[in-house]
Parts: structure tokens; C-alpha cells; sequence
């Protein structure tokens, strides 16, 4: 069932309603723009390079902006240390800019108490990003490169298309798994399998769409680095280990061979969606009769397009 911008909307602020100073700021960017062209993610997850994952509070996609609401505890002097490593991993892994709402206003020295900054200062800080946000909007509009939000071509592949390539740090999902498809020669009405080769190019890669849970027969995993997925059969059962050394077969046949893999999951707005995970290849050495190994090889890969 298609996502609509309401339902979008009414779940991202009920994700962030128990969240005390975030869900005040948020709520009154949001409302603040009265925009339903801009774009908006809560929690927006940015893989950091050392492999651990971290969530921004508020991101806007059409410029690259992601907010963060600093509150108490973040004037402590560890803290902002950690705040400040985490932005630049952050902004170098992205290429985006960030911007901190500060709530805290440090440590009372006779109490060592947390001092917050007065009601005023915070809602100016507010306005002034509202303010700033909707110029950088009129200033991309100026250069003819505003795309209105449009919630239900976000998940179609015509844009993952024109741009030529998937990035796990653009965070690429699409609903169904002919989107996803789509984006690598596939021309037929519909695809319901959990993997489909790709043999007109003559690469015999796969496109997979595995499950990263307990399900059925199988007990999937992506490690928490993001780098290597375990396709496990449960309690060793016979006709997944039977799969399994299908499997193993057929990558002897086509050694080296690329997975690119969309993991079925739901996001944290309760939608189901396919994400981009990165691009695997199956390790035979480290392999089992009972699991199956695989690490990534790459972050980016390429759309792939016939030539009629």
C-alpha cells in the first residue's frame, strides 16, 4: 500500500513526541516552514566510519542539512567532545552540513546543576534556521535545482536511475522489489522471488532481497559494521542445508560474482521498505555446510541500463 505524506508526517513527530526539548524543536521547525515541498527524516541514520551507526534528529535531504538538538547533558566537557567527533565523522562521510540547536546553557558551578538557556533564545534559534532553510529552498529554486518533496516517487527508481548509481549513505529503499529491479535491466511487470540474476550482461550477479531476521527456515544477519551478512539455516534443518550447498555450487560456477543486496525491513516509521545495503560477494573459505558468508565489497554500484 502506497505511503501517503500524511501518514509520513503523523508518524515522524509521534516518533519524537516522548523525546522532552527534541520534540519541541522539531515539532516547531516543522511547523515553522509550513512547507509540505520540503522534505523531512527524524532519526536519520548516518553510517560512521568506524562502522557504528549514528542517528541525527532531524534531516533534510534537499539540503543536505541534518539538525541536532544539544540538550543539558551536552555541555559537559566530554560531551561536547564527543558531539564534536561525531559531526566532523559525520560531515566527512556525508558531505553534508549540520546544525545544533543548543538547549543547555552549561553547569550551575554551586549546585552542578544543568542550566538551559531561556525559552526566547531557543525559539530564536529556531526561527533563524527556519529562516535559513526556507532561502537556501528560494536559492535553489533561483538555480533551477529544487525538486518539490514527493513522497510517492521516492520510492520509484526513475531518480535512483537518472542519477546512475545507489550509495548505502543516501539512503536508497524503494517499496517493491521491481523498483529495485528496475534499476539493473530488469523489464518484466513484477518480480516476487527473493533473488533474481541478472544474465543479460553476462555478469550472472544477483540482485537479493533477504530477510535480516529469524524467518522460516533461515536466520539472517547483518553484522552491526555493516560488512558482512550470515545467511544461516535454523537448527541445521535439512532442506536449508540442502539450499546451502545449491548455493555453494552454483558460486563455484560463477566464481566472483557480485550480490547486491536490498534488505526487507521495516524502517522506523513501522513502513516496510527494500534498503540498499551494499554490494557482497560470497566467501567460500569461510563458509559452512550449515552458513553461508558474505562480505562487502562495496558501498556504490552502479545502475545498470540495456542498450536497445
Amino acid at each position: 500500500m502506497p505511503i501517503s505524506k500524511q501518514d509520513y508526517i503523523y508518524r515522524s513527530l509521534k516518533k519524537v513526541s516522548h523525546k522532552g526539548w527534541e520534540t519541541f524543536v522539531i515539532s516547531r521547525i516543522i511547523h515553522g516552514l509550513d512547507d509540505d515541498d520540503i522534505e523531512f527524516v527524524t532519526q536519520q541514520l548516518v553510517r560512521l566510519s568506524d562502522g557504528s551507526r549514528a542517528l541525527t534528529d532531524l534531516y533534510f535531504p534537499q539540503f543536505d542539512l541534518h539538525v541536532e538538538v544539544d540538550e543539558g547533558y551536552h555541555d559537559a566537557e566530554e560531551q561536547k567532545k564527543l558531539d564534536m567527533k561525531r559531526e566532523l565523522d559525520i560531515i566527512r562521510r556525508t558531505n553534508h552540513n549540520v546544525r545544533r540547536i543548543k538547549i543547555g546553557n552549561g553547569k550551575d558551578k554551586i549546585s552542578d546543576t544543568i542550566r538551559y538557556k531561556s525559552l526566547t533564545d531557543i525559539r530564536h534559534q529556531i526561527d533563524n534556521l527556519v529562516e535559513d532553510i526556507r532561502n537556501l529552498k528560494q536559492q535553489k529554486i533561483r538555480d533551477g535545482d529544487f525538486s518539490a518533496w514527493n513522497l510517492e516517487k521516492r520510492y520509484l527508481a526513475e531518480a535512483t536511475i537518472r542519477k546512475g548509481y545507489l550509495d548505502v549513505k543516501d539512503n536508497v529503499v524503494f517499496q517493491v522489489q521491481l523498483e529495485a529491479l528496475k534499476c539493473f535491466g530488469f523489464e518484466g511487470e513484477g518480480y516476487q522471488r527473493g533473488a533474481w540474476t541478472i544474465r543479460w550482461d553476462g555478469s550472472n550477479d544477483v540482485v537479493w532481497f533477504p530477510r535480516l531476521y529469524e524467518h522460516g527456515m533461515w536466520k539472517n544477519e547483518l553484522t552491526n559494521d555493516g560488512k558482512t551478512i550470515i545467511e544461516r539455516a535454523i537448527n541445521e534443518n535439512e532442506e536449508g542445508i540442502a539450499s546451502i550447498a545449491k548455493q555453494r555450487r552454483d558460486e563455484e560456477q560463477y566464481n566472483g560474482r557480485k550480490y547486491i543486496v536490498f534488505a526487507k525491513a521495516r524502517d522506523p516509521l513501522g513502513f516496510n521498505l527494500l534498503r540498499y545495503v551494499g554490494t557482497f560477494k560470497m566467501n567460500l573459505d569461510t563458509s559452512s555446510a550449515a552458513e553461508i558468508i558474505f562480505d562487502l565489497v562495496s558501498t556504490r554500484e552502479d545502475v545498470r541500463r540495456r542498450l536497445n
